[in-house]
């Protein structure tokens, strides 16, 4: 075949190639049980000629224990899971494991359906973002798998009756500080965006907000609350353009969806304001837009933090040769407070500001 082409020769093609059943062309590649020297021949042949390569899936399905990883994410698109891929790969690599990416669409059943389309190709570890909504999880089942034996690793999310090794963010402290910071700064006048409470970030982000809002003794209503998944952008988008239109717009903003203060920026400047003299954006996993606009979200540990702990208790999982050792569960302590650089301007306040709760000067 010529250079830089990719075979898509099958173990079918060599079988009938060398005349010679598929199994006979399994137990010559993998070199058990007898085949004579003229038939292995024929069939090493045959493999030449077609430049036949088993997949990495073929070679696994023929040990007791492949070193592939399944992973389960319920949004495939959205910026948090794609970095954890991405981090998880990374490591993973170094240990010669292979990571299979499968979306459960956050449904249940889908999401059961995958796990067993990953056990059928006998993965060294579950590696699992589950779902847990009003629909219910699949936590029992989880746990059965990690009882077998197979290491389940869960990140982000905990459905009740989980009982598996896990990474965790804390929610509640990042996204408590965050609004607690904008309410120190004599702000009132405040816009909510996130994701519904349907999943438990959503719930523990929901919850910071109101609880630093009590304290603070604020409410905002509801038309200054946008609870939204990160699919629907056109709703949000809208949300955006009428608050920014308003006579007397907010003060804050704050963003707990990652991956949309680019799309905050463009449409709050569009509507001829200045960010952060008119509107101060703070949120969760700040994409590195605000430093363009003298200052930043300073959120501790951010993804690639949880993604690396993840990942790295994973691969001892994965590693790991005799039984599994106790679940494990990790809450990553976190901090989220915007760092201004020096003579940066902001909004006036509305009520006198708490300087000992307000954001630092970097």
């Amino acid at each position: 075949m010529g250079a830089g082409t990719v075979s898509t020769a099958t173990i079918r093609d060599v079988a009938q190639k060398a005349g010679v059943s598929q199994s006979t062309v399994s137990r010559v590649l993998n070199n058990t049980g007898y085949v004579s020297a003229g038939t292995r021949a024929r069939v090493m042949q045959a493999v030449e000629s077609l430049d036949y390569s088993p997949s990495a899936i073929a070679v696994s399905l023929s040990k007791s224990r492949s070193r592939i990883i399944g992973v389960v994410v319920p949004q495939i698109f959205a910026p948090f899971f794609s970095e954890l891929f991405y981090t998880a790969d990374k490591i993973a690599e170094q240990y010669d494991y292979r990571l299979l990416l499968c979306n459960s669409d956050a449904s249940v059943e889908r999401e059961r359906r995958v796990i067993d389309d990953l056990l059928s190709y006998k993965i060294a570890a579950l590696f699992i973002t589950p779902v847990d909504g009003p629909g219910g999880s699949n936590a029992e089942y989880l746990n059965s798998i990690r009882r077998s034996g197979i290491p389940v690793v869960c990140v982000d999310r905990e459905p009740a009756g989980i009982a598996c090794d896990g990474v965790y963010i804390d929610n509640f402290g990042a996204c408590y500080e965050a609004t607690r910071e904008v309410l120190a700064r004599g702000w009132r006048n405040i816009a909510y965006m996130a994701d519904p409470p349907v999943y438990a970030p959503g719930r523990q982000r929901l919850r910071a907000f109101e609880t630093a809002c009590a304290e603070f003794g604020v409410q905002v209503p509801p038309e200054n609350r946008m609870l939204a998944p990160i699919e629907a952008w056109r709703e949000r988008g809208a949300f955006l353009e009428e608050i920014v239109h308003r006579k007397n717009p907010p003060k804050a903003i704050i963003n707990f969806s990652k991956g949309w203060d680019a799309s905050m920026l463009r449409t709050i400047t569009a509507a001829g304001l200045r960010v952060p003299e008119d509107i101060f954006l703070t949120g969760l996993d700040d994409d590195g837009a605000l430093q363009a606009y003298g200052y930043y979200t300073d959120y501790a540990p951010g993804t690639p933090a949880v993604a690396i702990a993840a990942a790295e208790l994973l691969m001892e999982r994965a590693r790991c040769t005799g039984p599994l050792p106790e679940p494990v569960r990790k809450v990553l302590a976190t901090h989220m407070r915007a760092v201004l650089k020096p003579g940066t301007k902001l909004p006036a306040a509305e009520v006198p500001p708490d300087p000992a709760k307000t954001t630092r000067q970097g």
